[in-house]
């Protein structure tokens, strides 16, 4: 793919996406319980963590492992959250904020498996990145690559099918290796896309408030920073929300082979394709995502 094929590609993924929002935005709420969640742990742990790195002796490690596991624990519960509500809404079902998280409650024991298990490579990659040796740091960064390229689908893998631990991440990495290659490409054109929807209606903001500030100076930096944070959070739901739905869509396609109505103008081959998978031995589907209603 070059620059303007990711970039057409990006604007395919992310005009559908938003086509699904805009039908149902009430997903736009995962992302934002996320957040919100990510960031109030954050808060309540600083202390302990300022704490720990006064003390020392690994401490510090110990306080960033039970942050990060409580942190993944609920990014991923409501990312699986906003998977299901847009497979629900692919079948023309409205997504419901209850009846998604509910989706998804028998789902917590791969959830906090795989929870525990991010949480400690994570701890990991932040000791070798923290180490003065240049090779550990250099692992560090390559590991951390091939990481996100083997987890990419692992969400959409837990939302839909029955895996052992270690086909968790089989699965995941076999989809993304053998089906969508390009998809982190395409993300570029998404994340470019979202970047700049986000700086252009900063720049509206700053155009609103800058000549009120001219005549009331507090009144007006305070409505300067509440619209500029507003956009800064908008555009953060929808890029996250955008992806989830992207993401969703490009599994579904790649395990079932059925392009979702939402995107039948988005041609999947020039991802790469599909690769015809058979479910292996030690996994099953515990829901087909497009079979009859």
């Amino acid at each position: 793919m070059g620059f303007f094929d990711r970039l057409k590609t990006g604007w395919t993924l992310t005009k559908d996406s938003a086509g699904v929002i805009r039908n149902h935005p009430q997903l736009l709420v995962f992302p934002l319980l996320a957040g919100i969640t990510s960031a109030a742990f954050f808060v309540l742990f600083f202390f302990p963590l300022l704490i720990a790195n006064l003390v020392g002796s690994g401490l510090e490690y110990a306080v960033l492992f039970v942050l990060y596991f409580i942190t993944t624990f609920f990014s991923t519960y409501f990312s699986a959250a906003l998977v299901y509500g847009a497979n629900e809404a692919f079948h023309g079902r409205e997504p419901g904020v209850v009846d998604c998280l509910k989706g998804v409650s028998d789902r917590i024991g791969p959830i906090v498996v795989w929870s525990l298990i991010s949480a400690t490579v994570s701890v990991i990659l932040k000791s070798l990145e923290e180490s003065d040796n240049p090779v550990a740091s250099i692992l560090a960064s390559l590991f951390a690559v091939g990481w996100s390229i083997m987890t990419f689908f692992i969400v959409p893998v837990i939302v839909f099918e029955d895996v052992s631990v270690t086909s968790m991440f089989k699965r995941s990495g076999v989809t993304f290796k053998e089906t969508w290659g390009e998809t982190l490409g395409a993300g570029f054109g998404i994340t470019l896309i979202v970047t700049v929807l986000g700086i252009v209606l900063a720049v509206l903001a700053l155009v609103v408030s800058v000549p009120v500030a001219a005549v009331f100076p507090g009144p007006g930096i305070f409505l300067a920073v509440v619209l500029v944070g507003g956009v800064m959070v908008f555009t953060y739901l929808l890029s996250q929300t955008i992806w989830g739905i992207a993401k969703t869509a490009l599994y579904v396609y790649a395990a079932e082979g059925v392009t979702p109505e939402e995107f039948e103008n988005f041609d999947f081959e020039t991802l790469g394709g599909r690769a015809e998978r058979s479910a292996s031995p030690d996994s099953k589907r515990t829901s087909e995502p497009w079979a009859d209603d």
